[in-house]
């Protein structure tokens, strides 16, 4: 069963470039042997990621991203069954720097036991416009 997960955090003051750097390189890998595909959003102090894939890998990727050391403050969006899978069919991890804050990505930030009930066709078009106008890696 295909499954996503969708967050957003805030990136460490510290953030060394190189070592994100080298994390998207090895999670592109990742990605690329369990079919997980989705995008990655930077606007320099905020990430927002949108993922999906079979259930096992993907909680695996959730697992690593929750023990990253550089981002805090996770903000669940979706956890769980996409409504139409294929999202960023084409991406391992799409790498996209944005030159603002998505705020139109913030709009979509519930309690936590309320994250089954995001629009998903609607948070999956908010990061599709966003990665339209970015400068893709």
């Amino acid at each position: 069963m295909t499954e996503c997960y969708a967050y957003l955090s805030r990136a460490v003051p510290d953030l060394d470039l190189r070592e994100l750097s080298k994390i998207i390189v090895n999670s592109r890998g990742f990605n690329a042997t369990y079919n997980i595909t989705g995008v990655l959003l930077f606007d320099g102090a905020m990430f927002y990621q949108y993922i999906e894939g079979p259930s096992e890998p993907l909680a695996d990727a959730r697992q690593r991203i929750d023990a990253s050391r550089n981002h805090t403050d996770i903000q669940v969006l979706l956890d769980g069954t996409p409504a139409k899978p294929g999202a960023f069919p084409t991406w391992s991890l799409g790498y996209l720097m944005l030159d603002e804050p998505a705020h139109s990505l913030h709009a979509f930030v519930m309690p936590a036991d309320r994250v089954d009930h995001v629009d998903h066709p609607a948070l999956v078009a908010a990061f599709a416009a966003l990665a339209a106008k970015s400068d893709a890696m």
